[in-house]
């Protein structure tokens, strides 16, 4: 039986179309989970929209809509982008759906029944933009520091979850698994919010302040609140709660909880104090990402410069625009968008890189092989050496540890190295010498090379990937259904293959132009 592997994003919000900054965490996720694919594993990859709380409410009123009509036309443009941007999501989950309030209220209650919810009066600071209470430390000359604004002070009668209760059981946690949050700095924050102390949570608001949520259990004077309804999507997706927990059983729980800095404390303090309560397992493992800046500056609806996902895949190949935020945003850092360091890393890395030397390859093959991919009488050890213990142990370890953009770095090291093969070997100079035998073996592991190299960028761009592989006369649903383990082996698969070059993989950009 295949090993299992579950990866989730975050739900945003959807109040608003999407942001650039949830497609960089959405294509983070289906990197791993295409990697984790070809290393053979059953993958199980969850995306959605959070559409209950404050936000959402205010928000559709504003428009003058009904509050389930507009999430639906926004879950819809989220769901398109996951389609758009070519994502491998198994599952789209909304929190308005009915299978995800059925197990939300069952959570509650299991909660309930062990004696974590109380019910007490409350006065405090809240972020709409949050969705979450502050105290005088969180807040920077009085405003949030996210959101810019003075949070609203609101007195009701919540329900409180006995998130201090699980203070001792969430310390032995983080201290047996030093790896539970990732990068290391996000952990040694939560580890500072623990040793501070944890403190018990709201988690309903009053229905006459707040119409629009999940009722409480036994209570219809109150709704869930945001973060109690929505963390549960990670299981209730998976059908806890129902009469069929089949794929919950299979892959819970989940191996990694992809998420933005600015709820590191919701998904690595509440969450798992919210399943210990139920009696479940908590995640392996919380991956945290920087944010995105765009030419330098915080992208913010304030400042004018926010990126639609969507338009900028119309403007710009999604291969290249996949290709260069996963190469140029570090997972564990902040990281910085502009359309010059977008033409100058297109231009460089993919028509003057991979694009340059795929086609390369091939039009030597057609010219000097007769479009077919020839044997080879001497290997060439060196190659084969660089990949098998240079090029290959290095690009797993980087992306087993978030280092996307250095696994890239990778494979460009590995394409200098055919390029500069070539550039050395010089196969035309060999051809008028008569050494038909040395061309033949040097294009043949060129060839080879590249059945690699397309097997590396596949997580990061499968259509690129592809496109490689039929070009070198593969059958591509033959070459992904191998394990990686085969695929990272250097074989003589493609002897004999008819190629099939086809155009340009990217051609270059002038300054003014994209590239669609």
């Amino acid at each position: 039986m295949n090993k299992k592997y579950y990866i989730t994003t975050t739900i945003p919000y959807a109040n608003a179309d999407p942001h650039i900054g949830f497609a960089l965490e959405i294509l983070y996720a289906d990197v791993l989970a295409r990697y984790h694919k070809l290393l053979g594993e059953d993958v199980y990859f969850l995306t959605g929209t959070d559409e209950h709380g404050q936000k959402m409410y205010k928000t559709a009123r504003e428009v003058g809509e009904d509050p389930y009509e507009y999430a639906s036309k926004r879950s819809a443009v989220f769901q398109n982008l996951a389609d758009q941007w070519n994502i491998c999501n198994n599952d789209f989950i909304r929190t308005t759906e009915k299978r995800h309030k059925d197990r939300v209220a069952k959570f509650w209650e299991a909660a309930n029944k062990n004696g974590d919810i109380y019910k007490k009066a409350y006065s405090g600071l809240y972020c709409v933009g949050c969705e979450s209470f502050k105290t005088d430390k969180d807040l920077i000359d009085g405003k949030c520091p996210n959101h810019k604004k003075e949070p609203e002070l609101l007195e009701e009668e919540n329900y409180f979850f006995r998130l201090s209760k699980y203070q001792t059981q969430i310390e032995k946690l983080f201290k047996d698994n030093p790896k539970f949050v990732y990068p290391k700095p996000k952990y040694n924050e939560m580890m500072q919010v623990i040793k501070e102390g944890l403190e018990d949570i709201s988690i309903s608001r009053s229905k006459e302040k707040l119409p629009w949520g999940i009722p409480v259990p036994g209570d219809d004077n109150q709704v869930m609140y945001v973060w109690f309804d929505a963390l549960t999507n990670y299981i209730t997706a998976l059908g806890w709660g129902s009469d069929n927990e089949k794929l919950y059983n299979e892959y819970w729980p989940a191996n990694t909880h992809i998420l933005g800095k600015d709820v590191n404390r919701f998904h690595s303090l509440l969450w798992p104090a919210m399943l210990m309560s139920v009696g479940l397992d908590v995640p392996k493992q919380v991956a945290v990402h920087g944010f995105m800046t765009l030419d330098g500056e915080k992208i913010s609806k304030a400042l004018g410069n926010v990126i639609d996902p969507l338009e900028l895949i119309d403007e710009y190949s999604l291969e290249a625009i996949r290709y260069f935020l996963m190469r140029e945003i570090p997972f564990d850092n902040d990281g910085d968008f502009s359309k010059e360091k977008f033409h100058e890393r297109y231009n460089a890395d993919l028509a003057n890189g991979i694009g340059n030397l795929t086609n390369r390859i091939l039009v030597m093959i057609e010219k000097y092989c007769d479009s077919v991919v020839p044997k080879v009488k001497k290997v060439d050890n060196n190659i084969i050496q660089t990949l098998q213990d240079k090029i290959w142990p290095q690009y797993n370890q980087k992306i087993e540890g978030y280092e996307f953009d250095q696994a890239l770095n990778e494979v460009w090291k590995f394409i200098t190295h055919c390029d500069q093969l070539i550039s050395d070997k010089q196969p035309w100079q060999l051809i008028k010498e008569g050494k038909q035998d040395e061309v033949s073996d040097l294009l043949h592991h060129l060839a080879e090379g590249l059945r690699h190299i397309a097997v590396m960028i596949w997580p990061f761009m499968p259509e690129t990937s592809e496109k490689i592989f039929t070009q070198l006369g593969l059958d591509v649903g033959q070459e992904l259904a191998k394990p990686l383990n085969e695929l990272q082996n250097w074989v003589q698969l493609t002897v004999g293959n008819k190629i099939n070059r086809g155009e340009a993989l990217f051609p270059r950009l002038d300054n003014k132009t994209s590239n669609k």
